[in-house]
């Protein structure tokens, strides 16, 4: 009993912290979708991945977060009701697993799209160019199909047992940190060499080629808009990683596991501030969305 009261005012701070981030989580990632689908100078296949994104967290405000916090809610209680807590747990761990791949692979996507438009945008001279190759068909089914595999990655690893879920959800969150990290390296590197190139050209040679350069420069504006969503997936599932994995050998404290959680549903209501802050397409589309409801409650109250 002394063990439980000790351990509510944990429980009680991440029921209180992830009560307001479900709701900016679902209010954020409302507002994200309805800009996507305004922004109309934004690639459709990046608003694609984009939309991917955000429905997965959309999801996470919407069903994962209100079952989380009821589950923290009855240990606060200290209820024992097992049936009630187990119907819990089968809702929470299939719905949240699978959105969790679906938020990571679709992140993983953008900044792959990212590095083609870059790549090949510099590789002007090869026969296949970015809108060849990165079509919205393709696009559309490689996000379906990050769908259907992460449902099959969650079911398989609840169906395998605690440790193989566990183990296959750290795995698929460092291949993705790493493979991304190692993605934005090159497009750094490649951003870089051109930079150089281009201030290596001489004064005449500029004009003929200022289209290019602006393309290649709203590419660039989008890749680093896209690099901070990679850090805060960082800051926010690196935690947890780490402590699944020394939990695997050691014993780790109960609230730290919850905090780690905490911190990782909180960046799905932060992921689309990071866009609205970094992506100068949808920030307009969203201004424009705020300035016709201001305009509809005026044109209202003077009615």
């Amino acid at each position: 009993m002394k063990e439980a009261a000790d351990f509510s005012p944990y429980l009680i701070i991440n029921v209180v912290v992830n009560f307001f981030s479900c709701y900016t989580t679902i209010m954020s990632n409302v507002v994200l979708i309805f800009a996507l689908r305004r922004s109309t100078s934004l690639p459709k296949t990046l608003k694609a991945l984009i939309l991917s994104v955000a429905v997965s967290d959309l999801g996470i405000g919407l069903a994962v977060q209100p079952l989380y916090i009821a589950r923290m809610i009855m240990q606060i209680q200290q209820t024992d009701d097992q049936e009630t807590s187990k119907d819990i747990d089968r809702a929470l761990h299939p719905i949240g697993r699978t959105l969790g791949y679906v938020s990571f692979l679709g992140v993983t996507a953008i900044s792959v799209d990212r590095f083609l438009a870059i790549h090949l945008h510099l590789k002007h001279q090869e026969l296949l160019t970015y809108q060849e190759f990165v079509t919205y068909k393709r696009v559309v089914a490689a996000v379906i199909l990050s769908w259907l595999l992460s449902a099959f990655l969650a079911l398989t690893g609840i169906l395998s047992g605690g440790y193989v879920c566990n183990l296959a959800a750290v795995t698929v969150a460092l291949v993705c940190l790493l493979t991304m990290g190692l993605i934005y390296f090159k497009i750094y590197t490649a951003v870089r060499r051109h930079t150089v190139q281009v201030h290596a050209q001489p004064a005449q040679a500029e004009a003929p080629n200022e289209e290019n350069r602006s393309n290649f420069e709203r590419v660039r504006k989008t890749a680093v808009g896209t690099f901070y969503v990679y850090l805060l997936f960082l800051a926010c599932h690196l935690p947890i990683a780490i402590v699944i994995l020394v939990r695997q050998r050691n014993k780790v404290r109960e609230h730290m596991l919850i905090y780690t959680h905490t911190l990782l549903y909180l960046s799905s209501s932060l992921v689309p501030l990071v866009y609205c802050w970094k992506l100068r397409h949808i920030r307009c589309a969203i201004k424009n969305i705020l300035r016709n409801i201001f305009a509809s409650q005026n044109q209202i109250q003077e009615g």
